[in-house]
C-alpha cells in the first residue's frame, strides 16, 4: 500500500524574537500558517529502508548523505520511539528551495512522522520525537494556524484566520538560518508574550488581518537582508506590484510573501514576476492552515 502526503510550506505571517535563553536557545513568538503548495512525499513498505528524491531542488539534496536527511532521521527516531523495524522506500519530489525560511526539512520530518504512523497503525503520543527533530516540526505535524511560542513547542491555535490569496519568492539563494540567529545578538532578559495563551482575535477579513499585520514584524529580516542582499530586491518587487496589500520575509528567510485581495491578482503578479525575474523561484498559493 502506498501512502502519499503534501509537506505544506510553512509560513511565518510575523515572527517575534523574544531574548535568549542561557542554553543560547532563541524563545520567539510567531503567527504561522500553511500554504496549499509543497513537497510531495510518499512510502511504501519494503524490505530495507530506503529515499529517493526527485523533483526541481533534488540535485541540491542528492549531494548529501541519505542519512543526514530528516526523513530518515525521523524513520529513526521513530524506530527507537516505537521500539520496532521500519522497513520501506519514502520518495520525496522536493518542490521547495532549499534552506528558504518556509520550512520544507521540517515539514518533510514531520509528514515522514504521520505517514509511518499511517503505515503502522500508531496513535500514541509523539511529541518527543517531533521536538527532537527540530524546532518547527512540531508546528508542522499540528498542520494548523497557530501562535508558536517558546523555542517553537508551544502551540496554540489561531483558527480564525480567513483565507489569503499569496505570492511566495525566493531568489534561489540559500540562507544559513544558523547565521541569522549570530547576527540578532538577542537580550538574555526574555521579554514577555504578546498573543500566547491569549484568545485569538477575530479578523473578518484580509484587510482587517492585514492592519493587524503592519503592526508586527520579522525580527529576522534585517539580519537575513544583511546576509543575502538579494532578499531586499524581493520584497520591493513585491511590494511594487498591482493590488498587493502586504510584503515580508518568512521565517529565517530567504522566501518572502506576498499578500493580495483575490486568486487572480496574485496569479497576474506572478506572472509578471516570472517574466521580470525568471531566476526566482516564485509561486501562487493560498495561506489556509
Amino acid at each position: 500500500m502506498l501512502y502519499k502526503t503534501l509537506c505544506p510550506a510553512k509560513i511565518n505571517l510575523f515572527l517575534h524574537i523574544l531574548g535568549k535563553r542561557a542554553d543560547g536557545y532563541h524563545m520567539l513568538e510567531s503567527l504561522v500558517t500553511f500554504a496549499d503548495c509543497g513537497d510531495e512525499l510518499s512510502f511504501e513498505l519494503a524490505d530495507e529502508l530506503t529515499l529517493e528524491i526527485i523533483g526541481p531542488y533534488a540535485n541540491e539534496l542528492n549531494g548529501f548523505d541519505t542519512n543526514d536527511n530528516l526523513i530518515i532521521k525521523a524513520a529513526r527516531l521513530f524506530e527507537q520511539h516505537f521500539n520496532m523495524r521500519v522497513a520501506g522506500k519514502f520518495s520525496l519530489v522536493k518542490n521547495l528551495p532549499v534552506a528558504s525560511g518556509i520550512g520544507g526539512g521540517s515539514s518533510n520530518a514531520a509528514m515522514t512522522i504521520k505517514l509511518l504512523m499511517q503505515a503502522y497503525d500508531k496513535t500514541d503520543d509523539v511529541d518527543d520525537v517531533l521536538l527532537a527533530l527540530g524546532a518547527d516540526v512540531p508546528v508542522c505535524f499540528n498542520g494548523k494556524n497557530v501562535i508558536m511560542s517558546g523555542i517553537g513547542e508551544q502551540l496554540d491555535q489561531w483558527p480564525e484566520l480567513p483565507n489569503l490569496h499569496a505570492v511566495l519568492v525566493n531568489p534561489n539563494e540559500a540562507v544559513s538560518t544558523a547565521k541569522i540567529f549570530g547576527k540578532l545578538n538577542a537580550s538574555a532578559d526574555i521579554a514577555p508574550y504578546d498573543f500566547a495563551g491569549q484568545m485569538a482575535p477575530i479578523f473578518s477579513d484580509v484587510f482587517e488581518l492585514v492592519k493587524f499585520l503592519k503592526n508586527q514584524r520579522n525580527d529576522m529580516q534585517s539580519a537575513a537582508v544583511e546576509i543575502c542582499p538579494e532578499i531586499a530586491n524581493v520584497l520591493n518587487a513585491l511590494n511594487e506590484c498591482d493590488n498587493v496589500l502586504f510584503a515580508q520575509m518568512s521565517g529565517s528567510g530567504a522566501t518572502c510573501f506576498a499578500i493580495f485581495n483575490t486568486a487572480e491578482q496574485a496569479e497576474t503578479a506572478t506572472k509578471l514576476l516570472a517574466v521580470t525575474h525568471p531566476n526566482w523561484w516564485i509561486k501562487s498559493t493560498l495561506f489556509s492552515g
